[in-house]
């Protein structure tokens, strides 16, 4: 008579199987997940990275300043302010960029075509202008592109400025503030005397 012999280890293989099967499956996912999160925080640590260098690294210089005396005062009633970008400077709008002028008179705060609000005779008149005397994109506009050359022009005097001309021997403080970067702080004297010249050069 024959027996019919009752073995278990199959049941046991498989269920082991379906067991590391699955172990091998949430293993994968957590590959998955742990890879996925890693590009995300390094391309979060790479922007964060780049915003940090933007915002530490000045992207602006300043390559001249020249002073006018228009009334022929023996004063500077207008600043010619040669501008560039540093090497490896990313483009800057000068439209977003704010000019300070310091004197021992006052402290002015200064935004592209920006006008004083006094009287009739003032009203529109620019004292914070840019232009550009070298333009690498072949449009004179108001983004400071690698190799351009700017030029901003901070008006001083009483009629179309702040009124805060530069009289000879006298110092004052000009800060440049890009949209990023680190403003841009240049002191300035003028000289003892202007000898009859309507220009004089007070930066280099």
């Amino acid at each position: 008579m024959n027996k019919i012999i009752k073995n278990e280890s199959a049941d046991v293989g498989i269920g082991t199987l379906i067991v590391f099967i699955a172990m091998v499956l949430v293993a994968a996912v957590a590959a998955a997940v742990l890879i996925q999160t890693s590009g995300i925080l390094q391309e979060k640590a790479q922007s964060t990275g780049k915003e940090a260098t933007s915002e530490v690294s000045s992207n602006l210089k300043v390559v001249s300043v020249v002073g006018t005396d228009w009334n022929t005062s023996d004063s500077v009633d207008v600043l010619s302010i040669s501008v560039a970008l540093s090497a490896g400077g990313s483009d800057i709008d000068m439209a977003q960029a704010i000019v300070k002028y310091i004197d021992d008179r006052d402290v002015t705060t200064h935004t592209m075509n920006d006008s004083m609000d006094t009287t009739s005779s003032a009203d529109g008149v620019q004292y914070f202008t840019y232009s550009e005397t070298r333009f690498t994109s072949g449009t004179d506009n108001d983004v400071l592109s690698s190799g351009d050359l700017g030029v901003i022009t901070l008006y001083l005097n009483a009629t179309t400025g702040s009124n805060q001309e530069l009289g000879t021997r006298n110092s004052s403080t000009v800060i440049i503030m890009p949209e990023k970067g680190t403003p841009v702080v240049k002191e300035l004297i003028a000289p003892p005397t202007f000898a009859g010249r309507n220009e004089v050069q007070l930066f280099p």
